[in-house]
Parts: C-alpha cells; sequence; structure tokens
C-alpha cells in the first residue's frame, strides 16, 4: 500500500445522505454504494411534500437498504452527514441546493441545477457563504468525449470549426429511464420539456471541447412523437444553432424519439469540424458486437450502458476530490453556462429569433 493510499484508508468515509428520492436516487445510490470510501446515511423527504414524494422516497431508501426520513432536518446536519445528493423534481433544486449549502454540507445536485438562469444569483450567494461546494451531475466523464478533448488539446484536426452534437433519449425505454413520467412532461414539477431536460448535456460538450462561451442561439422545438409531452404542452425534440467566441458554431439535434439510434436509453454523437481533420465520437463505442447463424446481430457497449458507466466515473471522481480536499471540476460556473443556453434556446424558440446571451454576471 502507497503512502496516499494508506492515508486515504485512514479517513473516515464520506457519509452522503439524499435530499429527495423521487428521481434517479436510486441508481446514484446503488453506484455510491459500490464505493468503499462512502457511507450511504439515507433519503429524506420534505413534510411540506405532497404523499406520493413520501411514498417514492421512501420505497427508493427500501430498495437500497438505507433509512428513510420524514423530513429533511436528519440530513441537514452536518455532525451526521458530508454530502447530500438532490434528488427531486428539477423546480425544487435549486431551493434544496442553497439550503444545504447554508448549513455547511457540500451538495450535488441532480441536473438542471434550476429552472432558469434567475436560480443562479441565489445559489451563488449561497456558496459564497458556505464551507460546501456546489457540483452537479454531468457527462464530461464520457471516455469518448475525454478522448475527444486530448485530441483537440494535441491539434489532431487544427483548430474546431465546427461541432455538431446529436442527443437522443429512446422512448421505448421512457418507463424504465424516468420513475414518473410527469417528472419530465409537468411543467410544475419539470419547469420545461426537454431541452431544460437535454440541452446541458450537449452545451457542456461543446464548451469542455472547445474552451468557448456561446453567444448566441437560434432554437426551434416540436411536439412530434409523444403524446404526453403534447398533453402538457411541452417539446420532445429540438434543434439549436449555436454561434460561439472567435466564429466558432455547433449546432444541437435532440430529443426523446421512440426508438433513439444507440444500445441504451440515451445516445450521444459528437462531430468535430477542425481546420487540418475532423473526428467523431460516440457515447456507446468501444463495443462488442456478435453475430449469430441465423443473420441476428446484437451489441453491447464496454463497460455496459453508457449512462451508467459515465455516471459510475463521474461519481467516483467526484468523491476523490472531495476526499483529496480538491473542489469539484464541474461547479456553479459551468451550470450556469449551460442553463443560461437554455435559457436563449427557449426565448429563441418564443421569438423565432436568434437570442443573444447574456453574459453578465
Amino acid at each position: 500500500m502507497t503512502d496516499l493510499e494508506s492515508t486515504q484508508a485512514d479517513r473516515p468515509r464520506l457519509r452522503v445522505g439524499f435530499l429527495s428520492g423521487i428521481r434517479h436516487a436510486v441508481p446514484y445510490a446503488e453506484i455510491l454504494a459500490e464505493l468503499a470510501d462512502v457511507e450511504l446515511v439515507g433519503i429524506a423527504e420534505s413534510q411540506e411534500s405532497p404523499a406520493w414524494m413520501h411514498g417514492d422516497s421512501a420505497a427508493a431508501a427500501e430498495s437500497v437498504g438505507i433509512p428513510y426520513f420524514d423530513s429533511l432536518e436528519p440530513l441537514l446536519d452536518a455532525r451526521a452527514v458530508d454530502v447530500v445528493v438532490i434528488c427531486s423534481e428539477p423546480i425544487r433544486h435549486a431551493a434544496l441546493a442553497a439550503r444545504a449549502l447554508a448549513t455547511g454540507l457540500h451538495v450535488l445536485v441532480d441536473k438542471p441545477i434550476g429552472t432558469s438562469s434567475v436560480d443562479i444569483a441565489g445559489l451563488a450567494a449561497a456558496e459564497a457563504g458556505s464551507a460546501g461546494t456546489l457540483s452537479v451531475i454531468n457527462r464530461l466523464q464520457s471516455p469518448a468525449v475525454q478522448r475527444l478533448r486530448r485530441w483537440v488539446d494535441a491539434g489532431s484536426m487544427g483548430l474546431p470549426l465546427h461541432l455538431d452534437v446529436e442527443w437522443f433519449a429512446s422512448g421505448a425505454h421512457f418507463a424504465t429511464s424516468v420513475e414518473r413520467p410527469e417528472l419530465v412532461v409537468d411543467p410544475h414539477l419539470s419547469g420545461g420539456g426537454e431541452i431544460l431536460n437535454f440541452l446541458l448535456y450537449p452545451v457542456d460538450y461543446i464548451r469542455f471541447l472547445t474552451g468557448l462561451e456561446v453567444l448566441e442561439v437560434h432554437c426551434e422545438a416540436a411536439t412530434l412523437f409523444s403524446g404526453l409531452h403534447q398533453d402538457a404542452a411541452v417539446e420532445d425534440c429540438a434543434i439549436a444553432s449555436l454561434l460561439l467566441e472567435n466564429g466558432v458554431t455547433a449546432t444541437v439535434t435532440l430529443g426523446r424519439v421512440p426508438a433513439a439510434p444507440g444500445l441504451g436509453p440515451v445516445s450521444s454523437t459528437i462531430r468535430i469540424l477542425g481546420s487540418h481533420g475532423n473526428a467523431s465520437s460516440d457515447d456507446d463505442k468501444p463495443q462488442v458486437s456478435r453475430f449469430d447463424t441465423s443473420g441476428g446481430v446484437s451489441a453491447l457497449p464496454v463497460d455496459g450502458p453508457s449512462s451508467v458507466a459515465i455516471l459510475r466515473r463521474m461519481l467516483s471522481g467526484y468523491v476523490q476530490d472531495l476526499r483529496n480536499g480538491a473542489r469539484p471540476a464541474y461547479g456553479l460556473r459551468e451550470a450556469a453556462a449551460s442553463l443560461s443556453v437554455i435559457d436563449a434556446a427557449y426565448a429563441s424558440v418564443a421569438q423565432g429569433q436568434p437570442v443573444r446571451i447574456n453574459q453578465t454576471g
């Protein structure tokens, strides 16, 4: 055992609690439970929450074998918890994060960090006055995206001039990838439609790969496939054209479609057109393919479905950052940049024209 490993082994485990467990808490808790330096403390729901939220949060706690609390206070105690993960409906994300920061806890928020850029100022003030840090679930630890970044840094394609990102969720997996459909389609819970739900991932990729900020957004959205989205009057797909600094451009096509062109619930591909070459990536690659004698073909990504593999890398890195006293790499600044693009995209849809992003603050 090295000196570093010995030092880490001597530290107490990172105590992690969940504020609400109604969305994505189970897969996050299952991955965190695999880490030897994490102790899961429990899942708590606000006393004011409706009965179905208490029921869903209690069921989540039972499924992973950890305690359930019918109020938030036991997990807002820095003497008992080091980190809280916010897994409520999106409209509560910012308020719960600010409340946890006020107690000095580290906070990891399920995406999105808030439902509009209005939430950012309050979170910035809360983090500035807290001993804790604020981070957001993200997919930047995708092996494919990390390799693309290394190629960009090495100058393999010259200067990136245009990026094209496709992000699709498969409607065939909707019932299993979303605990309740209303958490996505009901604006009173979700805060919006699939632009709010998904656009932050492609924007994260674009900013990470170029190091540039988005200046202008032209977005068109529609409801083409889902009756649930149609009934709630929210979009299920969108196309966004982005103007970045230095004249670099990008396009994003996203949506929840009947069958995504991938091997799991989510399919994500990126193409970079550079001044001296181009490169493309697929989060589901590398994969193992099997061809049978009857002509059938089956494939499985190495390390499992991309969403699970990427999340495992992200959560493991996040825990190690905190245990080493480092600030998480993805913080409020990154989340705010993505949310400002989402705000501009919705404004562009409403106005039918390109919208400049407010860069102040």
